[in-house]
């Protein structure tokens, strides 16, 4: 990148990623070995986890995250400096710009929402914005999309020997969704919950080859960012439906879907990541062929069987 080649005087230039979603891709880029500079394999295992943990690197001190990732604070200056920063400040003010914008997020959109406009026909008025931004939001979703990742993806939901799906919040009935939907054409597909055992005990069960599918944007849950991350640890492939490259759960994924949520709702706009669990089903079930028809032939003796013994 031209932001982290030295300049004609051979001083490093400052001027590293200026958001938190660029220094995510920068990750990426490193991880793959595309990234035109380089980085020891310790100070990227840490470069991580800050990304994965943004407000803890926001508001720890070097110090403490240093004791954190088990490295000496002069590895946080260096990785600073090789990313093109004067200095660990540098890098920590990309972390604490993200999680100042994340700060009294419902209450926030929710006083956006009740700055009303003078319209006698404000309920039709506000249905017109809010569907208008929805379709918005569907439409920069799919200009996200590749083939690679869409056929990467729908290849582990056919083969992977058992699915979970994970989301909480208002992602818990998007990952319920996928779960039902997923289940109607192939076996091994459930939700990774808080319920009955808890979601350790979830992902013990889950083996390298298997998958874990999550679902979450800001603000993020604890404990979706550390399932991704527990589960990538074991060998387990992870696939996440999220608000944006910067998200801590894209830090974990194999796969990222984008599926923006912005708009005037006073919460996260959830119908993009809906279409897009359409999508993935869809061509799941078509390339399935005779496989999927006979799954869902039996699904609904079932249904007849149930109604004609009640």
């Amino acid at each position: 990148m031209d932001s982290q080649r030295q300049n004609a005087t051979g001083m490093e230039s400052v001027n590293g990623p200026q958001s938190l979603e660029q220094l995510s891709r920068l990750l990426a880029d490193l991880k793959s070995g595309t990234a035109e500079l380089k980085v020891g394999k310790r100070a990227l295992e840490v470069l991580d986890g800050m990304i994965t943990y943004p407000k803890q690197s926001a508001i720890s001190s070097i110090s403490h995250l240093a004791k954190t990732f088990d490295v000496n604070p002069s590895t946080l200056t260096r990785l600073a400096k090789s990313l093109g920063y004067k200095g660990f400040a540098e890098l920590q003010k990309i972390f604490r710009d993200y999680t100042a914008g994340t700060e009294n997020f419902y209450s926030r959109r929710a006083g956006q929402l009740f700055q009303r406009e003078d319209n006698r026909h404000e309920g039709m008025h506000l249905a017109t914005r809010i569907a208008n931004e929805e379709t918005q939001n569907i439409a920069s979703m799919v200009d996200n999309l590749n083939s690679k990742t869409l056929d990467g993806v729908v290849d582990l939901l056919i083969h992977a020997p058992r699915i979970r799906t994970h989301g909480l919040r208002q992602s818990y009935p998007i990952a319920n969704y996928l779960s039902y939907g997923l289940g109607l054409i192939r076996n091994n597909v459930s939700v990774l919950s808080i319920a009955e055992h808890g979601i350790i005990h979830g992902i013990s069960q889950l083996e390298p080859g298997d998958l874990l599918f999550t679902i979450g944007c800001a603000p993020y849950t604890r404990s979706t960012v550390t399932a991704s991350q527990v589960a990538r640890e074991q060998g387990v492939a992870v696939v996440t439906i999220t608000d944006n490259h910067a998200s801590p759960l894209a830090a974990s994924a194999s796969y990222t879907f984008i599926s923006p949520t912005s708009g005037t709702f006073f919460s996260n706009s959830m119908s993009a990541s809906l279409v897009l669990i359409e999508v993935l089903l869809s061509l799941v079930a078509r390339k399935l062929g005779d496989k999927a028809l006979d799954s869902l032939m039996r699904y609904e003796k079932l249904i007849g069987k149930m109604q004609f013994e009640i």
